[in-house]
């Protein structure tokens, strides 16, 4: 939505993952603030993380339908091993990252975080801006804008409108709001409320 108000045409996007995060995604076990950390998440587990990594691929997959390269910052914590952050690194790439790099900014500041600052420089001057393309032609109908975020980015087969909804897209069409871009929240669990 942005790019299309602004005209700005990105060369590169940016996946942050955690090592914890690919864990929970992977079938590791719930996560309750205030509650101690279960041992899957202070051990290493790089079986739990490469299962999890299927989450990041995804991501990986939508982005690069822009037409961006993209690049996976793997934030670093202090229980994640060398083993695991190499696992995460690795579906990253075959994924087809451009490239995926640890960043230990939160131990080590600014330096930390100076391989990737290089990755996304890499990223950019590689990239070829007249690549970045939109997901979908925004004077489609609300419907069809709709679904196809749904297909490309979600993977539904479709998608099924309540009466109310109907109404309220037929309410802002009719109101002239039929050509704004779409925007559809999202949460970790939107590709799946199943870990497995």
């Amino acid at each position: 939505i942005k790019c299309r108000a602004s005209g700005l045409r990105p060369k590169c996007a940016v996946i942050v993952a955690t090592v914890r995060a690919l864990k929970m995604h992977g079938g590791g076990p719930p996560v309750s603030a205030g509650r101690p950390l279960a041992r899957e998440y202070k051990e290493e587990n790089v079986d739990l993380v490469t299962r999890g990594a299927a989450n990041l691929c995804k991501h990986i997959e939508n982005a690069r339908k822009f037409g961006v390269n993209v690049v996976v910052a793997v934030n670093k914590f202090k229980t994640d091993t060398d083993a695991e952050i190499e696992a995460v690194k690795a579906a990253s790439m075959k994924a087809g990252a451009y490239d995926a790099v640890m960043s230990n900014h939160w131990a080590e500041g600014g330096a930390g975080a100076a391989d990737l600052a290089r990755a996304v420089e890499a990223a950019c001057k590689d990239a070829d801006e007249s690549n970045f393309k939109f997901l979908y032609d925004v004077n489609l109908s609300i419907q069809e804008k709709i679904e196809s975020i749904s297909r490309e980015i979600y993977g539904a087969d479709g998608v099924d409108y309540a009466p109310l909804a109907e109404k309220q897209i037929a309410q802002y069409t009719e109101a002239g709001f039929g050509n704004l871009p779409i925007c559809i929240a999202k949460t970790q669990y939107s590709f799946s409320c199943d870990a497995s």
